[in-house]
């Protein structure tokens, strides 16, 4: 009789995306998936390692997961950093039954295996690299109508804060077909929007062509029958292009939906941090607006990045304060180990880079809320994914959302709805994040 295996994934979308292909392949195998870590025999952890925060988050979520005496196997980009560690870690936390790396999530029907049989070990590349290119199966973590699909693995990019390149290789996109492939199986199981992924979508296609092809894969998602919508997330400033913006606003399924970290706004800073600009952040946004009028941006910000002065921080509001851009993330810098960001002088006082960030997320809830305000009496397309059990209303997200990171809209209605349909909402009421208002049938 097959093992349960559990399956607990921590940090970003780019992770889920691997727990859920793990799942996929252990379900295929035979293996039973489990909800409840107690009901499970063997439990995975799928770690974070971005920020210190997020590793405190993996180490507590271990030793939190070792206290119910399963087979733990841990994976992802806490194990792939601490590869010169982990004898150590597996003598410290006798609980770990296994720890291999972001390279070798594919091998996880193996690696369960092994640990059946009794083995401990660590199997970690020391050089990440693009795990294999093949399509793999998948097992949805969320009920929501809504999927992740990633697009490439890996960055080669140098930005002088993120340790990533190291935990995830170099660059590597996906070929179109699998991800066509992927994307179709995702819509025949009744997603209704694609969220697209990757450390850098928009360079999507160019390490093996010398074109940028995200443009060419969105006309070919465009055309899959029953998919509602499809949404650009990890946009990368030096490649938004123009062929890039007029193709979102022809293509119907595009949602006008750009999230683009900036991470700065100060030029000096933006040198700092290894993030040159071909084009100044102040045209790069017209320019967007311009070619996208009603295109909703989402980007995120740094503070307190090594050499940023009260005059680096204050243009950075003024930035906000100006450009009005519809969603915002703000976080304190986290120096790490490896970085060229780590070894810089002038490194900022930690309790200045958190009250920078919360000035950052202050001076945005101000101009999210003035936003919503103006959408009050207009008709929005949601994307139902969810009933309010309490109230019957329904639960979900406008184009101006994206699952997870954004608001949520609240409608009531007169006739049911369920998830995964789209209804016209008029807008009510407005709040600093979220939106209430009432279907309109008549518009459907």
């Amino acid at each position: 009789m097959a093992s349960k295996v559990g399956i607990v994934s921590l940090g970003c979308s780019k992770n889920t995306v691997d727990t859920e292909n793990m799942l996929g392949l252990l379900a295929q195998d035979g293996y039973e998936v489990v909800s409840e870590e107690t009901e499970a025999d063997i439990l995975l952890l799928n770690t974070c390692s971005f920020i210190e925060a997020s590793q405190r988050e993996s180490i507590q979520t271990i030793m939190e997961l070792g206290t119910l005496n399963k087979k733990l196997i841990v994976t992802g980009c806490l194990t792939q950093r601490a590869q010169g560690e982990l004898d150590d870690l597996m003598t410290e936390m006798p609980e770990i039954s296994a720890a291999i790396g972001t390279s070798e999530f594919h091998q996880i029907v193996d690696v369960v295996k092994r640990v059946e049989a009794g083995e401990r070990f660590t199997e970690v590349q020391p050089k990440a690299k693009a795990p294999v290119q093949t399509l793999l199966p998948r097992l949805l973590t969320s009920i929501g109508p809504s999927a992740y699909l990633k697009v490439s693995e890996g960055c080669d990019h140098a930005c002088s804060f993120c340790i990533i390149p190291s935990l995830r290789g170099r660059y590597a996109s996906r070929p179109m077909e699998n991800i066509l492939d992927e994307a179709r199986m995702l819509v025949s199981g009744g997603v209704q929007e694609l969220v697209l992924i990757a450390e850098d979508t928009t360079r999507y296609g160019h390490e093996q062509t010398r074109q940028y092809l995200l443009p060419q894969l969105l006309e070919k998602l465009n055309e899959i029958e029953d998919l509602t919508w499809i949404r650009v997330l990890y946009a990368y400033p030096n490649y938004m292009s123009d062929e890039l913006l007029e193709t979102m606003a022809r293509l119907p399924k595009v949602v006008p939906y750009l999230d683009m970290p900036l991470q700065h706004t100060h030029p000096d800073m933006l040198r700092a941090m290894r993030r040159p600009r071909h084009e100044p952040v102040d045209k790069l946004i017209n320019r967007m607006r311009e070619k996208l009028p009603n295109i909703v941006i989402r980007t995120t910000f740094i503070t307190g990045f090594p050499g940023e002065t009260e005059e680096h921080f204050q243009h950075m509001l003024d930035f906000i304060r100006t450009f009005k851009l519809d969603r915002v993330g703000a976080f304190a810098y986290s120096p790490q180990i490896g970085t060229a960001g780590y070894e810089m002088a002038n490194q900022v006082p930690d309790e200045v880079k958190e009250a920078r960030r919360d000035a950052v997320m202050e001076v945005q809830q101000a101009v999210t809320y003035e936003i919503h305000k103006s959408l009050v009496g207009t008709v929005i397309p949601m994307l139902v994914e969810g009933i309010e059990v309490e109230t019957g209303r329904l639960v979900g997200r406008t184009h101006r959302d994206a699952p997870e990171i954004d608001g949520t809209t609240y409608a009531t209605t007169t006739f049911p709805a369920f998830p995964g349909d789209l209804v016209n909402v008029r807008i009510t009421e407005a709040e600093p994040y979220d939106l209430h208002g009432e279907v309109v049938w008549d518009d459907v």
